[in-house]
């Protein structure tokens, strides 16, 4: 593979058609494998249903941070149960036209359109964020959506991943183009989305892209105030009430017994510092520190990982350093699901992409095994996972996203 790699272009032209024949046919085959699981009944929206439930309670003037709200849209719907809405009222804004329709033809709808956006993600993809070597980075994003289990489990539960994916992959070509109030704009709107891109505006402060930062947050603050005049100030006040409950050591409906914070399939850091280090229901630790300490150890592994990217952005201020935040995005909140991969997917493009990646043994093998952690089908609550070193593999998509991060942040020299 390598080999081929590096051939020149009058020694190789065979393969960009050979590339291109092979991501048109994995096209096909997720179409088709997209379609049977449909018509299987696979597709279960676990995770649309909040969304359209939230967004409907909203367009209806009632309140979707109110549990009993929710659980009365789900009885209607004959659902066993539902997720909170932890959410921005924004993002019922977003998500209204979906809520106009009936659950199903919804659901569909939602499929099919995160269907085509992850196609035109992979296919678009990677000449919007400058990869040097496209066709390898799309044959990478092509085999993700065709055998990745993150994806398949986005597309099953119906979750919010394509979008943002979308949207970091939109921002990235703003900030190579240097179109100030676009960055600003798809920022702000993915705040809007999934409240954890308000990071990317934070970023944009020690990579000194000030025209960027004061558009995003104009952006994000026209957003905000049409939100609250749409919906008021009290579900606003509730959102906020709610989005608390997601700290380190903490889960959102802990009072109706919820524990998201220590989920099995939730993969990051602070979910690992309290499988490892405190009691718990899930795992046997190696030690039990207490929640504190595990706290203090996430706070610190956070500091780390933005002491770590600051220094480059400062300096640097490129195309990766701002991939790398991308990554900083996932890896500093208390949750980070499994399904959250799909988010990585223009990071792992990008590796593909690099002339680097394919001109050093070391390098094309670790872009393999990262693509592969990311894919692997996993059962990441398996009793094998619940002790010892098994601990880690629980958290195994968490390794390739510190990797990408990694790269991005200290091994590319193509966009410094």
């Amino acid at each position: 593979m390598m080999h081929l790699m590096d051939r020149t272009p009058r020694h190789c032209a065979l393969y960009p058609n050979l590339l291109r024949g092979l991501v048109a046919l994995l096209v096909f085959v997720s179409f088709a494998e997209m379609l049977a699981l449909q018509q299987a009944g696979a597709i279960h929206s676990n995770d649309f249903k909040h969304l359209w439930a939230g967004a409907w309670l909203l367009a209806h003037g009632r309140n979707p941070y109110d549990p009993a709200m929710l659980f009365t849209v789900a009885a209607s719907q004959g659902w066993q149960g539902i997720n909170p809405f932890v959410y921005l009222p924004a993002t019922g804004l977003f998500l209204e036209p979906f809520a106009a329709l009936p659950f199903e033809a919804a659901r569909d709808a939602w499929l099919w359109l995160n269907w085509a956006l992850a196609w035109a993600v992979v296919l678009a993809g990677p000449a919007l964020i400058g990869a040097r070597r496209p066709w390898p980075a799309r044959l990478a994003g092509a085999c993700f959506l065709v055998g990745a289990m993150p994806f398949m489990r986005q597309m099953s539960a119906g979750q919010m991943n394509v979008v943002t994916a979308a949207l970091i992959v939109g921002a990235i070509w703003a900030f190579r183009q240097r179109r100030e109030w676009l960055l600003g704009l798809l920022l702000a709107i993915g705040f809007g989305w999934k409240i954890a891109p308000a990071f990317l505006i934070a970023a944009l402060v020690p990579m000194r892209r000030w025209r960027a930062l004061a558009w995003g947050i104009g952006f994000s603050a026209a957003l905000m105030l049409a939100s609250v005049a749409l919906y008021g100030v009290a579900v606003h006040r509730d959102a906020l009430a709610m989005i608390s409950q997601m700290g380190y050591g903490k889960s959102t409906w802990a009072e109706l017994g919820s524990r998201f914070h220590l989920d099995p399939f939730n993969q990051a850091p602070g979910a690992l510092m309290l499988h490892l280090f405190t009691q718990n229901p899930v795992t046997a630790p190696w030690i039990d520190l207490g929640a504190r300490t595990a706290n203090a150890l996430t706070i610190g592994i956070s500091i780390v990982l933005l002491a770590a990217w600051i220094g480059p952005a400062w300096r640097k201020r490129s195309e990766a350093a701002f991939l790398a935040a991308t990554l900083l995005m996932l890896l500093i909140p208390s949750l980070m699901w499994d399904h959250y991969a799909v988010q990585a997917l223009p990071a792992l493009m990008w590796i593909f992409g690099l002339k680097d990646t394919w001109s050093r043994k070391v390098r094309a093998i670790a872009a393999l095994v990262i693509f592969g952690l990311l894919a692997i089908p996993w059962n990441h609550q398996s009793e094998s996972f619940r002790s010892g070193a098994g601990i880690l593999l629980m958290s195994l998509r968490l390794w390739p996203i510190l990797g990408l991060f990694a790269w991005a942040t200290f091994c590319s020299k193509e966009y410094q």
